[in-house]
């Protein structure tokens, strides 16, 4: 947080909870020393977790001469008992009185109408008169209450609740939105005045002449034509989302491609600083998606489907599928990013593409993923599609006999997270000649993450990456056919060893203001026998800023450095310009 949690006790709403034993108050306290959280009362009890010095959560103290407190550790949502030596108490946790009554008897009818909006990202848990609610990502509900005073308590992991009262009118309507700023629970409550009109109809007569033989259809007649793939009818609710999105882009030499800044098209020679100079602005990267959350018995269905104008060539804007996946439990199907990948690591560009070394491609996938244990580290594998491009397509046999098999393993910390990924691959190639297929291993393996220096307003991202016959999953090489290379001499496949990284720092001047810089580096293992001019290594460099200028719009500039150096050295250049303006649905 940007302030220590004392300081969010006079700033907004929090939680007061009333347990078993009498008056028994939740306090603010902080931990100041290393110390076991455990599932049960004394040292016998089972350790849930370790909670380190300096680290803030909720006491809810007895009996002053106990040996152990129990604790609630709101940023994983585990409670449980410590050692209460260890544990520094603040202060009584406040309680918030939402009351709005201006709107009484505007909805003409007993009772009270609530619409709840979760507007924020992940699942939030809302209680009323200690009937719990869970609401999903930017899901609403509507509930029929009775008037007057009502007990309410909202919390969600990793975010600091609050609870307290709400007062409503009778025959009123009202919306409560539920989101969360700086990783503390806020809400909203807004009247509804509904307004009953008064319709007046004239009626008019009109003398006609029906010239139109009357037709008579036998309906049980009618052929429905239906294929057994075809849609059913809707089953369940269905959210838009998406964005308006006007790019603008200045190259100063260089470069052809609108959407994405790629060192590897820059090109090297006399007339590098030549080609392709000038201005572009256009709405390609709008995107639409569709989601839905379908309850189902032991949890929920979300089927997410994404799609953006980017498709074709730069001067053609066709619509093209990005993600079409459904989730269940822990398990996802279809095409989305690979397992292979931390977005989280990634820092946001101006530029669509990113750093030059950043793993980022979406494609069919089967994949598994949970959290392990007690903890909030992640661990996931996935069966992903084997697409591999060759530098001689009219050599090789492009359906590939095997499947990418990638996992991920995440350790989140108070200050960041840590991801190591692995990747296996198996490159087949058909001799057209001799109709001989040969199979050669790949492999990747990627260390990322992100680090907070100091506070969440200073932020490190990183990443380094090394494989062989990997290069597509690289955003510098992908869509480059340089996956592997056929040796014309005897049509033997080279699969060259890539590696890569990059470092960017993330800097927040206010809460809808920040900034970055960022700098990568790609490299390419070379033949004997490959030309001279083949591509060898590429490096990168942004600067970008962004601002937020209200709930639903952004703003970002950026300036952006490339240059791409072949086998032989030589190298080329280029720089660009880069603006957008994006407003959210």
């Amino acid at each position: 947080m940007r302030s220590t949690l004392k300081h969010y006790i006079y700033l907004l709403p929090i939680f007061l909870l009333l347990s078993s034993e009498a008056f028994s108050q939740w306090m603010t306290a902080q931990i100041n020393h290393d110390v076991f959280m455990r599932d049960a009362y004394g040292h016998e009890g089972h350790v849930i977790m370790t909670l380190k010095n300096g680290r803030n959560l909720l006491a809810l103290p007895i009996d002053s001469n106990d040996d152990y407190i129990r604790v609630w550790d709101y940023q994983t949502g585990k409670r449980g008992f410590v050692y209460q030596k260890y544990v520094t108490l603040y202060e009584v946790m406040t309680k918030v009185e939402l009351e709005e009554l201006s709107n009484h008897g505007t909805l003409k009818r007993g009772g009270t109408t609530l619409h709840l909006e979760n507007q924020f990202k992940k699942d939030i848990n809302f209680e009323l008169d200690q009937i719990p609610y869970q609401l999903q990502p930017y899901e609403e509900i509507t509930l029929r209450i009775s008037e007057g005073k009502h007990g309410i308590w909202i919390s969600r992991d990793g975010a600091f609740p609050f609870w307290g009262s709400l007062t409503l009118a009778d025959s009123a309507e009202y919306v409560l939105r539920i989101n969360e700023t700086e990783e503390v629970l806020v809400s909203e409550l807004h009247p509804i005045l509904s307004h009953q009109d008064t319709v007046r109809t004239e009626y008019y007569s009109v003398d006609t002449v029906d010239v139109t033989p009357k037709v008579k259809v036998d309906t049980a007649r009618i052929v429905n034509n239906k294929h057994p793939q075809d849609l059913e009818e809707s089953k369940s609710k269905v959210g838009i989302r998406g964005y308006i999105k006007l790019n603008s882009i200045y190259d100063f030499n260089g470069l052809s491609d609108v959407d994405r800044f790629v060192p590897v098209e820059i090109p090297v020679g006399e007339e590098r600083n030549t080609i392709d100079r000038g201005f572009y602005m256009g709405a390609r990267q709008t995107r639409l998606a569709f989601s839905s959350n379908i309850k189902a018995k032991t949890g929920y269905l979300k089927i997410y489907i994404e799609a953006d104008f980017a498709g074709g060539n730069t001067n053609q804007m066709f619509f093209r599928l990005r993600q079409a996946y459904a989730e269940y439990g822990f398990l996802t199907v279809g095409q989305t990013w690979t397992t292979f990948a931390n977005l989280e690591a990634i820092p946001l560009t101006v530029d669509r593409e990113g750093p030059n070394s950043s793993i980022a491609i979406r494609q069919g996938m089967i994949r598994w993923e949970k959290k392990v244990g007690y903890t909030d580290n992640e661990f996931g594998v996935g069966i992903e599609t084997p697409t591999t491009t060759f530098s001689d397509s009219t050599a090789v046999d492009q359906r590939q006999k095997f499947p990418d098999i990638s996992s991920r393993y995440k350790v989140k910390h108070d200050k960041g997270q840590v991801q190591v990924s692995g990747l296996f691959r198996v490159i087949s190639h058909t001799d057209l000649n001799t109709n001989d297929v040969t199979h050669t291993a790949g492999y990747g393996v990627m260390i990322s993450g992100k680090q907070y220096i100091e506070n969440k307003d200073n932020i490190l991202y990183f990443q380094a990456v090394y494989g062989k016959g990997i290069s597509r999953y690289v955003r510098a090489f992908r869509n480059y056919s340089m996956d592997a290379f056929v040796n014309p001499a005897d049509n033997r496949v080279f699969i060259p060893q890539t590696s890569g990284g990059y470092l960017s720092f993330e800097h927040h001047w206010s809460e809808k203001l920040f900034s970055n810089i960022t700098g990568g580096v790609t490299w390419l293992e070379n033949a004997e026998w490959q030309a001279e001019d083949s591509y060898k290594s590429s490096y990168y460099g942004s600067i970008n800023s962004f601002w937020f200028a209200f709930d639903r719009m952004q703003l970002g500039v950026g300036y952006i450095y490339g240059i791409r150096r072949n086998k032989n050295d030589q190298q080329g250049y280029a720089s660009r310009l880069q603006m957008y303006v994006r407003y959210d649905i």
